[in-house]
């Protein structure tokens, strides 16, 4: 049987424990209000390949599977390729139980410029823009990817920070992978 003091000093817990989570959950809805509505990454790397070379590299969606960290994981993901694979229009999309879902579609293909494209999340209604721009370069090819999406309400723009850090990680580690692979066919 539990004492009356016991009794009573729980309760007080449970209020106190109840309160900071309130607390905490109204900080962070508060802190969304001041912070950004859009988040945007953007790494850039150079490259001992020409454009012209790294072009298909970069075109096709199905090659990303060299280059991209996205599926390295031991959780079985569903992954499906548009036919063609490669060019304006082509996307894949992947599945999977801790990862979601999501699609990703070429929306503008130039060998000389680069390649965009939308990355759709399924929770999300609204795409975020990517790209994947040549820049100029004296040597090889200067590769400059960034990423840009709208965050809506505060609890999103709250989390805004670690979604920045986050893709930012995996562009890191991307790159990192493209200038290995690049490196190994030379």
């Amino acid at each position: 049987m539990v004492s009356r003091t016991t009794f009573s000093w729980l309760q007080r817990a449970l209020i106190a424990c109840t309160l900071f989570f309130l607390c905490a959950v109204a900080a962070i809805f508060i802190a969304g209000l001041f912070l950004p509505g859009s988040v945007e990454v953007q790494r850039v790397v150079k490259l001992k390949l020409p454009q012209e070379e790294l072009h298909p590299m970069l075109d096709d969606l199905e090659r990303w599977r060299e280059w991209t960290v996205w599926g390295d994981t031991d959780e079985p993901i569903i992954l499906e390729y548009s036919d063609p694979s490669a060019g304006v229009g082509a996307w894949y999309s992947w599945r999977g139980d801790a990862i979601g879902a999501g699609r990703i579609e070429i929306t503008a293909s130039d060998p000389a410029r680069g390649v965009w494209y939308d990355m759709t999340f399924s929770l999300e209604p609204y795409p975020m823009k990517g790209a994947l721009r040549y820049l100029p370069s004296d040597e090889g090819t200067e590769l400059e990817w960034s990423l840009r999406g709208e965050l809506n309400g505060p609890l999103e723009r709250a989390l805004g920070p670690i979604l920045k850090w986050r893709i930012g990680v995996d562009f890191d580690n991307n790159l990192k992978a493209l200038t290995e692979l690049i490196e190994e066919s030379e």
